[in-house]
């Protein structure tokens, strides 16, 4: 239980509240900190965790609800916010959001109709919430420190929904492979 990647996820945890209380007091600069030593963090504890055999249940599990937490109140705050001179757009919040509600209620009905308990990400969804994350931290560093950003931040957001809907589909076309071998397995 108490692995180096496991406290390396709970810093993660315990490092959101910092964060949103950064954002909303306008201390830019330390939510920029806070959210990339989160993702560096992340990082680290996937690569402690399979270099050194240190993989857990617990920590498959907190690993990526912890990522989910940090990457929804970022999007949430920033979305939102009306203070903030640079913002999400609502489009890409909600692409995000959808994307991830659509693969966990197939990842659930998988599980409970034919029992696929394994859906490993693609590489597509990694690099879909790599860029996510990306484009998060490169928005609020324009807020913080980095104004001359604005014109790649806004590319950013246009390949970030590309991507998040490519990788969508992507998990929809793999998950309907594993539903019709599961049926073909089944019959």
């Amino acid at each position: 239980m108490l692995t180096i990647p496991n406290l390396l996820t709970l810093l993660r945890v315990l490092l959101i509240p910092f964060f949103v209380w950064a954002s909303l007091h306008d201390a830019f600069t330390a939510a920029f900190v806070i959210f990339v030593s989160a993702a560096l963090t992340d990082g680290l504890d996937g690569f402690i965790a399979r270099r050194f055999n240190q993989r857990s249940r617990i920590g498959a599990l907190l690993d990526p609800a912890a990522d989910k937490m940090m990457m929804i109140c970022g999007y949430v705050f920033y979305t939102f916010e009306s203070h903030v001179p640079m913002r999400i757009p609502g489009w890409l919040t909600f692409t995000v959001f959808i994307r991830d509600f659509v693969i966990l209620l197939f990842a659930y009905l998988m599980y409970t109709r034919v029992h696929v308990s394994r859906f490993p990400p693609s590489w597509a969804g990694k690099t879909s919430t790599v860029l996510q994350a990306a484009t998060l931290a490169a928005a609020i560093a324009v807020n913080a420190f980095a104004p001359g950003l604005r014109d790649f931040v806004e590319f950013l957001f246009r390949a970030t929904v590309v991507m998040t809907l490519f990788s969508g589909w992507d998990y929809l076309r793999r998950g309907r492979k594993l539903l019709e071998d599961g049926w073909r397995a089944a019959v």
